[in-house]
């Protein structure tokens, strides 16, 4: 019976994504009992649908009468079940979610039995258990990536989402009073606060330039530099301000880091009268509009904050900045609306608004955490305030323009998502809102998943692992370690994968307008930075303070040696994963052989992308004012960063290869060295299917893992693993998104969507 779920999933499944990607017409009604109406009874019929192409498939493999009905029926309620939760959504993203879940599920089941039916001894059961674990671990991850998937292209009626505003149209100074509910008031006071660190003074200065220039009638420019040790570059900020009346503050030695910073300016630099308290990076420019289409959204009493996208400049001139502008914006085109439906969005950084009665609640900004932007927000909504995501480009900054500063600040992000959720674990559990904790379920779901969306690259990592270990105990002439394979594990591995990737690939094509190449370029970028999240994801467990990893935005170094060079614990892990494929492809004679070595071939070339790409960044041609900034960006912290991310590149090849050692020796010592035999059937009597269902052998398979990814912005979407015994992995985004990790946005999490610096 198990055999004949897993074969109606597989049908399903495939089904079920495919039509969530195919050309939609715009419905202009989505509202009203008979539109919900009509979407339940498609919902229906593609369930009717799904189920009779998953019997007509057993059908044809000549399963039992009952096997037949089973799948059947097993597709049609699982679809059924499912409408209830989903019935916001279209009837595809209803299917694509319920035929994604059952073949979780009926995977799950089926490799736990077997794992227990292989026999290969108690060390390789025990393996094989922990593989199962980290499976079911992956499979969550993946759900949350596909929810946010079916949720962001299949909602059919946004309640909090509002559509972008024309850019002709001006919104008139009777809207912004609006927010001040007073007769005869004034639009409310904004203050924004620049702060900056060892930045080139004209680009400082180029961001001033553009918020003076803001459409809006009252306005305080704050810019506060951040212990910048170069008198040359804060002096000619510092004489600029003075004569263009800008607030200027030079702070020498001061703690807190960024948000230390903005604290001084909130505390002893904001006008007194000044009621909402924006932040831009000082990177920025900041179009004219930003604060007339955002300020009137603060007419609701309980907004306490406003988030506008971060969005990029000049990236179109090299195909890596293409890529990377699209794994940016994967977070904040997919993640940040589904998120912000059930009043979950985070603030990010900057190009956001807060309202400054709930800010000086809440004393200000937390210097502990090196995401305070995600923080913040996470403790507005706990205090009851909303926050608020529009989908408007306020302003466009500049992307890290090497890929060492993309990698530092990925690992920044990280490390501040797993110290909110060391900090915050309490609040965001599963319950009641009390009089500390005003967070609802959807709230607390959304945090929750985007902080444990960062494990997603080590998930990835301890896959890589297994994956080794299969691949080094079949090249040295070993047998299966965890679990044996049946035609049903082999069939359902390469499906996962597939369909995982394509999914990946095909949502954020269609999210972001990226082209299929260059929507691959993006997800490998996602997959690139996956070895330093994954350390990150690690240290940040135990460590209370991290090394603040500024995002140095440029270097001078163009060969592949210093490509190399810069990212060798990857280039290492990718010889690995490459000799593992050569192991692999020594037993062609089965199917485990090259099943392992397709296994290896997506994290392989997921390490390879990173000096890969760090050499396409080095080369990629930059305008000339960029050029002129590469001294003073470059030496921003480069050293703290090259020598943090070689020790953790040190300790994790040296981990991954020890632990691959220990699983084969495991795994051979309690099976012995010649494992080909004929299967021995599964204890547990269930309905036996046709015969070419069930095969009378096995091949030898060695167990295998695979690769998650996270958006980041993100934040990532990913890779995630879900296999049998070679424990395979779908591609599911997210956010990031990293393929699984539940690979980035932005990975791709909460933190995935702070800012630059």
């Amino acid at each position: 019976m198990l055999e004949a779920l897993v074969i109606a999933g597989m049908v399903a499944a495939p089904l079920g994504s495919a039509a969530l990607f195919l050309p939609a017409r715009p419905h202009e009604r989505a509202a009203g009992a008979w539109a919900a109406l009509w979407r339940v009874i498609l919902a229906v019929a593609g369930s009717a649908v799904l189920a009779a192409a998953a019997a007509g498939v057993l059908y044809l493999l000549k399963a039992t009468q009952d096997n037949v009905i089973i799948g059947g029926t097993a597709v049609a309620l699982a679809c059924l079940i499912w409408l209830p939760v989903t019935r916001n959504w279209s009837p595809r993203a209803h299917l694509c979610w319920a035929s994604s879940t059952l073949l979780f599920t009926v995977y799950l089941v089926y490799a736990l039995e077997w794992t227990f039916a292989s026999h290969l001894g108690a060390a390789s059961t025990a393996g094989g258990v922990l593989l199962w674990c980290l499976e079911v671990v992956a499979a969550l991850m993946c759900c949350a990536y596909l929810w946010e998937l079916c949720d962001a292209l299949g909602t059919q009626r946004w309640h909090r989402r509002r559509p972008p505003l024309d850019p002709r149209r001006r919104v008139p100074t009777a809207m912004l009073r609006a927010v001040v509910p007073r007769p005869g008031s004034a639009p409310p006071l904004v203050s924004v606060h620049v702060p900056a660190h060892n930045e080139p003074p004209a680009m400082v200065i180029d961001t001033l330039r553009a918020l003076l220039r803001l459409d809006y009638p009252r306005v305080q420019i704050v810019l506060i530099d951040d212990n910048t040790d170069d008198e040359s570059l804060w002096r000619p900020v510092e004489s600029w301000c003075r004569r263009h009346d800008v607030t200027f503050k030079h702070l020498q030695n001061w703690p807190g880091y960024k948000s230390g910073a903005l604290n001084y300016a909130l505390r002893h630099l904001t006008h007194p009268d000044a009621e909402i308290i924006g932040v831009v990076d000082s990177d920025y420019q900041v179009g004219p509009q930003w604060l007339r289409e955002c300020v009137p959204l603060f007419a609701d009493p309980w907004i306490g904050f406003v988030q506008a996208p971060q969005d990029y400049r000049h990236w179109r001139h090299a195909r890596y900045y293409r890529r990377l502008y699209y794994s940016y914006k994967y977070f904040f085109a997919v993640s940040q609306p589904s998120r912000n439906e059930r009043d979950g969005a985070i603030f990010a950084g900057t190009m956001g608004l807060i309202r400054r009665v709930a800010l000086d609640e809440l004393g200000g900004w937390d210097e502990w955490c090196i995401t305070e932007d995600a923080e913040i927000s996470l403790r507005l909504l706990r205090a009851g305030w909303s926050g608020m995501h529009v989908e408007e480009s306020g302003g466009r900054g500049i992307m890290p323009l090497t890929f060492e500063a993309l990698k530092g600040q990925r690992y920044r992000w990280c490390f501040g998502g797993i110290q909110l959720l060391r900090m915050h674990w309490k609040s965001l559990l599963p319950g009641v809102r009390t009089r500390g904790n005003h967070l609802s379920a959807g709230q607390r779901l959304s945090y929750l998943s985007g902080a444990l969306q960062w494990y997603g690259d080590l998930l990835g990592l301890l896959f890589l692992i297994f994956l080794l270990a299969g691949a080094a105990n079949m090249a040295t002439g070993g047998g299966q370690l965890f679990r044996k394979l049946t035609v049903f594990l082999v069939a359902t591995v390469p499906v996962l994968i597939l369909l995982g990737l394509l999914r990946a690939i095909a949502l954020l094509r269609r999210s972001t307008g990226a082209s299929w190449r260059d929507a691959i370029g993006a997800f490998f970028i996602w997959q690139s930075t996956s070895l330093v999240v994954a350390r990150a994801s690690v240290l940040a467990l135990f460590a209370r303070k991290a090394a603040f990893l500024r995002t140095p935005k440029t270097s001078e170094r163009t060969s592949w040696w210093h490509a190399l060079r810069a990212n060798w614990a990857e280039t290492v892990l990718a010889l690995f994963g490459a000799a593992g494929i050569a192991g692999a492809l020594t037993r062609t004679s089965t199917l485990s052989g090259p099943l392992l070595a397709g296994l290896l071939v997506v994290p392989t070339l997921g390490m390879a992308a990173a000096p890969f790409n760090s050499w396409a960044a080095r080369r990629a041609a930059l305008p000339a004012w960029l050029r002129e900034r590469r001294d003073t960006e470059y030496r921003r912290d480069r050293r703290a960063f090259a020598v943090g991310i070689a020790t953790g590149g040190a300790i994790a090849v040296g981990a991954v290869a020890a632990l691959a050692i220990v699983l084969m020796l495991t795994g051979r010592l309690s099976t012995g060295p010649n494992l080909v035999r004929p299967m021995q059937p599964p204890p547990v009597t269930t309905t036996t299917p046709a015969p070419s269902l069930t095969p009378a052998s096995t091949p030898t398979v060695t167990p295998t893992a695979t690769q998650t990814v996270t958006p980041t912005a993100t934040p990532s979407p990913a890779v995630s693993p879900a296999s049998p015994t070679p424990a395979t992995g779908t591609a599911t985004p997210t956010g990031t998104p990293t393929a699984t990790s539940a690979s980035r946005p932005p990975s791709s999490s909460a933190p995935a969507a702070s800012g630059n610096r």
